[in-house]
């Protein structure tokens, strides 16, 4: 099962230093998603982070940076992908992603690779953001070939309950970066948890 971690949404002191050791340690994915930094900002991560790992990043924002460095992940929020580009198939030179917070849009993302999907749990890093899975839920998606990754109020207790949800992988914010200190150590021990069902993509 895939483990993707999205940035805090704030910039913080040591993030680069943190994300390289978790780019070290094995982490295939990183999302770039800082919704109050400007352009300067993104670039200054990018920059931090060591270029071997570039495209490992995926863009929220700034799309543009990726042509200033190695990266061939953009993602497309859900807005974005239904309000700008709703007939537009997105170039297959990159890696791309997007969001969807209805299993009913589906049919909708078939260009993507893979999206997001949730609030699965009562979210870990915003107060009031619900989860909206329901119990005993299993993914059923026969007829799309954009894997699903499961966001949301994920912990390490958690993560045994969306594989057997059927969800393609997992993608991690609080349970890394609410406690920064204990970034690498919960990624290692969710990166653990995964690993049996590790489908790289």
């Amino acid at each position: 099962m895939e483990l993707i971690v999205i940035a805090k949404p704030i910039l913080f002191k040591e993030e680069c230093h943190l994300v390289n050791q978790l780019f070290e340690a094995g982490l295939q994915i990183f999302h770039l998603r800082k919704e109050n930094a400007d352009e300067a900002g993104y670039r200054k991560i990018v920059e931090g982070i060591l270029p071997e790992y570039h495209p490992r990043i995926a863009l929220h924002h700034f799309h543009a940076l990726a042509n200033n460095y190695n990266i061939h992940r953009i993602h497309h929020t859900e807005s974005f992908r239904k309000n700008i580009m709703p007939n537009t198939l997105p170039p297959q030179k990159h890696i791309w992603s997007t969001s969807i917070h209805q299993l009913s849009d589906i049919d909708r993302i078939r260009p993507y690779h893979y999206s997001f999907y949730g609030p699965v749990f009562n979210s870990l890093s915003k107060p009031g953001y619900m989860g909206v899975i329901p119990p005993g839920f299993h993914l059923n998606k026969p007829n799309s070939n954009t894997k699903l990754i499961a966001l949301g109020g994920i912990g390490l207790n958690q993560i045994d309950q969306v594989k057997e949800m059927n969800f393609d992988g997992i993608a991690l914010l609080g349970c890394i970066w609410n406690d920064p200190a204990q970034a690498l150590i919960n990624f290692k021990k969710a990166q653990q948890h995964c690993l049996a069902h590790h489908q790289p993509f």
